[in-house]
């Protein structure tokens, strides 16, 4: 099966205070048409931050680099109008609340 969604090697660090830290290292997966995919790890192993990275929802201190291809085309570095056509409509999360977990 072709993969709708492709990650390879994807890598995030932050810049605090002058000092950077690597939150994910490497990680890649692919996710076909029709697929359900849940990340699954302890509290702070880079779940959300791998997730929000593959549509560019980090903030300007993250570091991206790898690639993350959705149908065909790059999303490391795209523009924000390509971006915004797809959040929400093609790629979606539905994040756990950890309140009622």
């Amino acid at each position: 099966m072709t993969a709708l969604l492709s990650v390879r090697d994807l890598s995030v660090s932050f810049r605090q205070e002058g000092a950077l830290t690597q939150a994910v290292r490497r990680i890649s997966f692919d996710i076909a048409r029709g697929e359900t995919v849940a990340l699954v790890g302890e509290s702070g192993s880079g779940k959300s931050v791998s997730a929000l990275s593959t549509v560019s929802l980090l903030g300007a201190s993250a570091q991206v680099t790898g690639s993350v291809t959705y149908n065909g085309s790059e999303l490391i570095g795209a523009d924000e109008p390509t971006l915004r056509g797809i959040r929400g409509n093609d790629i979606s999360f539905i994040f756990q609340e950890p309140m009622t977990s």
